[in-house]
Protein backbone atom coordinates (compact mmCIF):
# COMPACT_ATOMS: atom_id res chain seq x y z
CA UNK A 1 0.00 0.00 0.00
CA UNK A 2 2.86 2.36 0.64
CA UNK A 3 4.44 3.44 -2.61
CA UNK A 4 7.81 5.13 -2.59
CA UNK A 5 7.50 8.68 -3.77
CA UNK A 6 10.26 9.96 -6.04
CA UNK A 7 12.71 12.34 -4.44
CA UNK A 8 12.26 15.84 -5.78
CA UNK A 9 15.22 17.77 -7.22
CA UNK A 10 15.30 20.13 -4.24
CA UNK A 11 15.52 17.27 -1.78
CA UNK A 12 18.23 15.61 -3.91
CA UNK A 13 20.27 18.81 -3.94
CA UNK A 14 19.94 19.28 -0.18
CA UNK A 15 20.81 15.63 0.48
CA UNK A 16 23.84 15.90 -1.81
CA UNK A 17 25.03 19.07 -0.03
CA UNK A 18 24.74 17.52 3.42
CA UNK A 19 26.48 14.34 2.25
CA UNK A 20 29.35 16.45 0.89
CA UNK A 21 29.49 18.48 4.10
CA UNK A 22 29.56 15.29 6.18
CA UNK A 23 32.43 13.85 4.09
CA UNK A 24 34.40 17.07 4.61
CA UNK A 25 33.72 17.04 8.35
CA UNK A 26 34.99 13.46 8.56
CA UNK A 27 38.27 14.60 6.97
CA UNK A 28 38.77 17.25 9.69
CA UNK A 29 40.71 15.03 12.06
CA UNK A 30 43.82 15.47 14.15
CA UNK A 31 46.01 14.04 11.39
CA UNK A 32 44.91 16.98 9.22
CA UNK A 33 46.56 19.34 11.71
CA UNK A 34 49.40 17.18 13.02
CA UNK A 35 51.26 15.32 10.30
CA UNK A 36 52.95 11.96 10.59
CA UNK A 37 55.94 11.97 12.98
CA UNK A 38 59.27 12.08 11.16
CA UNK A 39 62.30 10.52 12.85
CA UNK A 40 65.35 12.81 12.49
CA UNK A 41 68.45 11.52 14.23
CA UNK A 42 67.61 11.18 17.93
CA UNK A 43 64.64 13.56 17.58
CA UNK A 44 61.13 13.22 16.23
CA UNK A 45 59.69 16.08 14.19
CA UNK A 46 55.93 16.58 13.92
CA UNK A 47 54.61 19.07 11.33
CA UNK A 48 51.75 21.30 12.54
CA UNK A 49 49.25 22.96 10.19
CA UNK A 50 46.26 25.28 10.44
CA UNK A 51 43.24 23.77 8.70
CA UNK A 52 39.99 25.63 8.02
CA UNK A 53 36.78 24.79 6.22
CA UNK A 54 34.07 27.06 4.86
CA UNK A 55 30.83 26.06 3.18
CA UNK A 56 27.87 27.93 1.78
CA UNK A 57 24.69 26.96 0.04
CA UNK A 58 21.82 28.77 -1.59
CA UNK A 59 18.57 27.31 -2.73
CA UNK A 60 15.43 28.69 -4.26
CA UNK A 61 12.07 27.14 -5.01
CA UNK A 62 9.36 28.86 -6.96
CA UNK A 63 6.15 28.10 -8.77
CA UNK A 64 4.39 29.51 -11.80
CA UNK A 65 1.14 31.49 -11.68
CA UNK A 66 -0.80 28.32 -10.87
CA UNK A 67 0.89 26.62 -7.92
CA UNK A 68 -1.03 23.37 -8.36
CA UNK A 69 0.13 22.74 -11.94
CA UNK A 70 3.69 24.06 -11.59
CA UNK A 71 5.06 21.70 -8.96
CA UNK A 72 8.67 21.44 -10.17
CA UNK A 73 9.11 24.82 -11.86
CA UNK A 74 11.57 27.39 -10.63
CA UNK A 75 13.93 25.09 -8.75
CA UNK A 76 17.46 26.46 -8.40
CA UNK A 77 20.41 26.24 -6.11
CA UNK A 78 24.11 26.42 -5.69
CA UNK A 79 26.83 25.78 -3.22
CA UNK A 80 30.47 26.32 -2.58
CA UNK A 81 33.11 25.08 -0.25
CA UNK A 82 36.71 25.72 0.57
CA UNK A 83 39.23 23.81 2.63
CA UNK A 84 42.62 25.37 3.30
CA UNK A 85 45.67 24.12 5.12
CA UNK A 86 48.90 25.97 5.79
CA UNK A 87 51.96 24.98 7.81
CA UNK A 88 52.39 26.93 11.05
CA UNK A 89 55.05 25.12 13.07
CA UNK A 90 57.23 22.07 13.59
CA UNK A 91 57.33 20.34 16.97
CA UNK A 92 60.70 18.74 17.72
CA UNK A 93 60.62 16.09 20.43
CA UNK A 94 63.96 15.14 21.98
CA UNK A 95 65.11 13.53 25.23
CA UNK A 96 65.56 17.05 26.66
CA UNK A 97 61.99 18.12 25.90
CA UNK A 98 59.77 19.56 23.20
CA UNK A 99 60.72 22.59 21.10
CA UNK A 100 58.18 24.26 18.83
CA UNK A 101 59.65 26.05 15.82
CA UNK A 102 57.17 28.45 14.17
CA UNK A 103 57.10 28.69 10.39
CA UNK A 104 57.17 32.31 9.27
CA UNK A 105 55.11 32.92 6.14
CA UNK A 106 57.19 35.52 4.32
CA UNK A 107 54.41 36.25 1.84
CA UNK A 108 52.00 37.22 4.62
CA UNK A 109 54.64 39.45 6.22
CA UNK A 110 55.28 41.11 2.85
CA UNK A 111 51.58 41.73 2.24
CA UNK A 112 51.14 43.15 5.74
CA UNK A 113 54.10 45.50 5.31
CA UNK A 114 52.85 46.67 1.90
CA UNK A 115 49.38 47.35 3.34
CA UNK A 116 50.92 49.30 6.21
CA UNK A 117 53.09 51.32 3.80
CA UNK A 118 50.03 52.12 1.66
CA UNK A 119 48.09 53.17 4.74
CA UNK A 120 50.93 55.45 5.87
CA UNK A 121 51.28 57.04 2.42
CA UNK A 122 47.51 57.64 2.26
CA UNK A 123 47.43 59.45 5.61
CA UNK A 124 50.58 61.45 4.85
CA UNK A 125 49.16 62.56 1.49
CA UNK A 126 45.81 63.43 3.06
CA UNK A 127 47.51 65.50 5.75
CA UNK A 128 49.65 67.33 3.20
CA UNK A 129 46.65 68.10 1.01
CA UNK A 130 44.76 69.57 3.99
CA UNK A 131 47.79 71.65 5.01
CA UNK A 132 48.27 73.21 1.58
CA UNK A 133 44.60 73.99 0.85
Amino acid sequence: MSEEQPIRPVAQAVNHFFATFERAQNKAVVTSVYGEPIPYGSAIVIPVASVSQMFGVGLGVGAGPDAESAVDEGVGGGGSGRVTARPVAMAEITAEGVDVHPIIDENRALVASLLFAGWAVFWAARTLIKLFK
